[in-house]
């Protein structure tokens, strides 16, 4: 059958400072990819990751500067059609990136069988008095939905949705946002329904989660942006993903077992050829709430080490020691997402 398709793109990009969007406009300089064709742009900036770091939102004005001149538009009309996922905060061997998602058109014959697929949607603000609230979750359910059907995804086939949502005031309305935010998408991917969401935040549950949702929230991002990573019919290409939850913060079966599904060997590491194919890293962790790492206290309470940094630190350790790569989309914070004291991890790879 003959028809029309689109083939996903996944670029890994270096970020040298915040607002050094250098090797961004290169690749569109040499349309790899297109300007027009890019969808979603993630990014992990230099930065303590809190409330206060303005990184995000530098970077955001370069990227969104950048391509307003290569598409001959407004920052404005970039952002609107544009889902940035900034997370703040490298630790350990990670290094600040930038991980570029584009569609391309395909016309020919219809590919069969599945291959990554992304969806993406920028909602409109959310009301101040919905933010940090029960509230968020309807709001963020929406914005998901709206994310899968903008990339043909069916809720079966999603391996993993980023969210950069807002936040409320202080490390409390963040957390309580997070949280929300983190529910609403697991209703819209049919894991949750919304009593029990609703149920789950109300009550702190955080023996509640998903495996596929990975939330970063901040005051400064008024709208849900969020980008929709799974396998669909009607894409092409070679690339694809895979995805496990992690029991906690050094879990190294789960990260060799998502590999493993991509037909990469993690034994010990990847290697140069197999990790070429790999594409993007992606995990999301929290701290343990007992303070303790498989049996051992962790002294979380140091007041010198926030224990965010260290979550952020283990688990980019964890991901740079399985795959050799730096390029490690690592982010803290993690209430639903993945077990308590524990995370996701998500990989992008390109068919052997």
């Amino acid at each position: 059958m003959t028809g029309t398709f689109r083939i996903a793109g996944v670029r890994c990009l270096p970020l040298p400072r915040v607002d050094d969007v250098a090797a961004l406009d290169a690749a569109l300089a040499a349309r790899k990819p297109a300007a027009a064709d890019v969808v979603a742009l993630l990014a992990k900036t230099q930065g303590d990751g809190g409330p206060a770091d303005t990184s995000r939102a530098r970077f955001v004005a370069a990227a969104s500067a950048c391509l307003a001149r290569r598409l001959g538009t407004t920052a404005d009309e970039v952002d609107r059609r544009i889902a940035f996922v900034v997370s703040g905060g490298i630790e350990a061997a990670a290094a600040p990136h930038m991980v570029l998602l584009s569609r391309a058109a395909g016309r020919g014959a219809v590919p069969r069988g599945q291959a990554l697929a992304i969806g993406r949607h920028v909602s409109a603000p959310l009301a101040a008095a919905d933010i940090a609230q029960a509230a968020q979750i309807a709001a963020t359910a929406r914005a998901v939905r709206a994310a899968l059907a903008d990339g043909g995804l069916e809720p079966d086939g999603v391996h993993h949705v980023l969210i950069k949502g807002p936040a409320g005031e202080g490390a409390a309305g963040i957390v309580a946002a997070r949280a929300a935010t983190a529910l609403g998408a697991a209703v819209a991917l049919g894991e949750l329904a919304p009593a029990a969401a609703l149920r789950a935040w109300r009550r702190c549950d955080l023996d509640t989660w998903s495996a596929r949702v990975a939330v970063s929230s901040a005051a400064e991002f008024p709208c849900n942006e969020v980008v929709a990573l799974g396998h669909a019919r009607r894409w092409g290409g070679t690339l694809r993903i895979a995805h496990r939850a992690m029991a906690d913060l050094v879990d190294l079966a789960a990260v060799h077992a998502a590999l493993r599904e991509l037909g990469l060997d993690p034994r010990p590491q990847l290697q140069r050829g197999p990790r070429a194919r790999l594409v993007a890293s992606i995990a999301k962790g929290g701290p343990p709430p007992d303070g303790m790492l498989r049996g051992v206290p962790l002294g979380l309470d140091d007041p010198s080490q926030p224990a965010f940094r260290r979550v952020r630190g283990a688990l980019a350790g964890t991901l740079v020691a399985a795959t050799g790569d730096p390029f490690a989309f690592v982010s803290g914070g993690a209430e639903h997402q993945g077990p308590p004291g524990g995370g996701l991890v998500a990989f992008v790879a390109r068919k052997r």
